[in-house]
């Protein structure tokens, strides 16, 4: 029996978020906001308060230094820009600049993954969240949609230190509710007494929960967890989630090495037993001219494939 697809709302996370920057101006009346010719995301909190708005243009690395230095006064910043500048051409100074000396910068990164679909491969970032994971002391989340985004946002900025919150570049799935709670150890969703399990975070959820009303429609139980934290990443509500399941399956928008597969399997090995599968996206360049959804079916993470790792011992995925 196939079940009827469910038709989401989209939103970009975009104006949502630069809303809840705005507001955090006016709680906060030390924040700084600096933008790398990233103004879309930062009009709101600019326009509210210029004198603590500054747009140094397309000049990341330069970007990372006056944020590092603005942060070394004492005052919480938050950096705008887009995801493959930020965490790629600014890698040295970001990590240097902020993250050894453990300064209050919030990254935000619009585009990581593939969000930016059929500009290539130069604006893709498949590794941010892994490059952002391995500078010192920093946290990273990967929202699914407007409402943890909002939340990621406000997490990082009052945590004290550097964070990188990776935001879409245009419309995605809306799978929360805006009053629902979020925590660093993810929300388990789905059936109660499930034997599958699906991890998935940021633009994967949506697929995942797809996934799983489909195998549901089968006679099969499954939940899906659903991060929006992922570093330091919640072993612990993983390992939990786990010792329900025969089966595990994460899948991700990112490089399959070094993200939260990865970090599953390191969380379940020797204190889990069953099948574990891993979906990611796989080595090569993107197909020119593919949008989001074209790439997500062509590396194997999307619905079909993720149903296909759920109720499957042999998977074959995409790659490109």
């Amino acid at each position: 029996m196939q079940e009827a697809a469910v038709v989401r709302e989209r939103a970009a996370m975009r104006p949502a978020v630069a809303g809840a920057l705005r507001r955090l101006g006016h709680e906060m009346d030390d924040l700084v906001v600096v933008a790398a010719d990233a103004r879309a995301l930062a009009v709101p909190f600019a326009t509210d308060f210029p004198d603590r708005f500054i747009d140094v243009g397309i000049a990341e690395a330069n970007l990372m230094g006056v944020a590092g230095g603005l942060a070394r006064t004492g005052r919480p910043v938050v950096v705008c820009g887009m995801a493959p500048f930020l965490v790629r051409r600014a890698a040295e100074q970001l990590r240097l600049d902020v993250c050894v000396p453990g300064l209050p910068v919030t990254v935000l990164g619009v585009g990581g993954g593939v969000a930016y679909g059929d500009l290539g491969a130069s604006h893709h970032a498949p590794e941010d969240l892994a490059t952002m994971a391995s500078m010192p002391g920093t946290q990273v989340y990967c929202p699914a949609d407007v409402h943890d985004a909002r939340w990621s946002l406000a997490r990082a900025v009052t945590s004290g230190g550097p964070a990188y919150v990776r935001l879409g570049a245009r419309e995605d799935a809306v799978v929360h509710d805006e009053d629902d709670d979020f925590s660093p150890a993810g929300t388990l969703r789905g059936d109660a007494d499930y034997d599958i399990l699906v991890v998935a975070a940021g633009a994967t959820v949506a697929p995942a929960l797809d996934a799983t009303r489909t195998a549901r429609c089968e006679g099969l139980q499954a939940a899906v967890l659903d991060l929006v934290q992922v570093h330091p990443f919640p072993r612990e509500a993983v390992q939990r989630a786990a010792r329900r399941a025969r089966r595990v399956v994460s899948v991700e928008e990112h490089v399959g090495a070094s993200g939260i597969g990865a970090q599953t399997a390191l969380a379940l090995i020797g204190r889990w037993e069953g099948a574990f599968r891993s979906l990611a996206i796989g080595d090569g360049v993107a197909a020119p001219g593919a949008d989001r959804d074209q790439l997500f079916a062509a590396y194997g993470i999307d619905a079909p494939a993720i149903h296909g790792a759920m109720t499957t011992n042999t998977i074959t995925t995409g790659g490109v």
